[in-house]
């Protein structure tokens, strides 16, 4: 069946880069939204907690309480706000945002008695998506410093061009987030932690706070070229491969796949491969991305299919069984086949399907 094949190995070594970057003081909390990039949240962040990572980033309770069952024991923050299974969060000690009034009022109204809440207040400095403008974020600062029931445990923002070469949008963020922090230490509010750099603000030293919300680098890939020479070496994580399950002779002229928009140059030999666009491969890469296979580099040829594709192995010796690469980190990689199809690698991670299973190796 189709694998998506997890080197831990490399995933602590991406660790290991990202901390020898930060700002002395500063610890990481791992982002594991959406399945930990499609990598798997629960072995993924036990592996990462075993390496001292004390924090975990998620964006639903169902995310966090999952963690849960996987036996993580360190912090998790719901990144988004919470206006259901507040009682169950709460019960499992798993922090919540709080990026408005009705997320607030969600809260008081779903806490069990005698339940305290873990809050982060997120302030929104630029990216327009969640939270309130600094001067909505110390007003409701104020309100949660005097809840009993409550404690404000963090603050943080979200960048919206950090991985972008021109900084003054992030500067502007940057500033605006530390007025923030400034206006409500005049206030006597007192905040344990801050946070405010995803992957591509590390590139801000000033905006690391107490933590860091790493995702796409954990994982081996960089936001943009932008970030590349400060983690030069980060190594992806995951290598996708399927196997073939169909091997045929095709003669000069004959067509492959829907539309008969494929046709053999030359005699030559066509592989079938269990996996398509249902597993997450980009149907946009039917005639523009390569395989590897025994090495070599196979072109996709023919409309990616929703259960298979088909791959032109030329005079490759192939037999049913063998597998191919589709990324990894001998290429092709995650982000060239991303860029090809038109997108980001993060999309093409997240999307790899619950057909595809996962296996973990050191």
């Amino acid at each position: 069946m189709p694998t998506a094949a997890i080197d831990l190995a490399a995933l602590r070594h991406n660790l290991t880069r990202l901390r020898q970057v930060l700002r002395p003081g500063t610890a990481v909390m791992a982002m594991v939204k959406a399945d930990a990039y499609g990598h798997g949240a629960g072995p993924v962040a036990l592996a990462l907690m075993h390496c001292g990572v004390t924090w975990f980033g998620v964006a639903t309770p169902a995310e966090a309480l999952a963690l849960r069952a996987a036996g993580v024991s360190a912090d998790i923050l719901v990144l988004m706000p919470v206006y259901r299974d507040v009682a169950a969060l709460l019960e499992q000690e798993i922090a919540l945002t709080i990026t408005d009034d009705l997320s607030l009022t969600a809260l008081r109204e779903q806490r069990r008695p005698g339940q305290r809440a873990r809050v982060h207040l997120e302030v929104d400095t630029g990216m327009g998506r969640l939270g309130l403008p600094p001067e909505g974020a110390e007003r409701l600062a104020e309100q949660l410093a005097r809840t009993s029931e409550v404690t404000l445990e963090g603050l943080f923002t979200h960048f919206a061009c950090a991985d972008e070469a021109d900084r003054s949008f992030t500067e502007r963020q940057m500033a605006r987030f530390q007025q923030t922090l400034s206006e409500l230490k005049r206030r006597g509010i007192t905040v344990p932690l801050t946070h405010a750099a995803n992957s591509a603000g590390l590139l801000y030293p000033e905006a690391h706070f107490d933590l860091v919300r790493p995702g796409i680098a954990l994982y081996g890939y960089h936001p943009s070229p932008v970030t590349k020479p400060l983690l030069p070496d980060l190594k992806p994580v995951m290598t996708l491969s399927a196997p073939v399950v169909f091997v045929k002779r095709v003669k000069a002229g004959q067509s492959v796949s829907y539309g008969a928009e494929w046709r053999a140059p030359s005699d030559t030999t066509i592989a079938t491969v269990r996996l398509g666009y249902a597993d997450g491969y980009p149907r946009a890469l039917g005639n523009r991305a390569q395989v590897r296979l025994h090495g070599a580099l196979c072109p996709v040829v023919g409309r990616v299919c929703m259960d298979q594709l088909m791959v032109d192995v030329g005079a490759l010796e192939v037999n049913i069984g063998d597998h191919v690469t589709l990324f990894g980190p001998e290429g092709p990689t995650a982000e060239e086949l991303a860029q090809l199809a038109g997108t980001i690698s993060y999309e093409l991670l997240t999307r790899i399907g619950e057909r595809v299973e996962r296996s973990y190796v050191e």
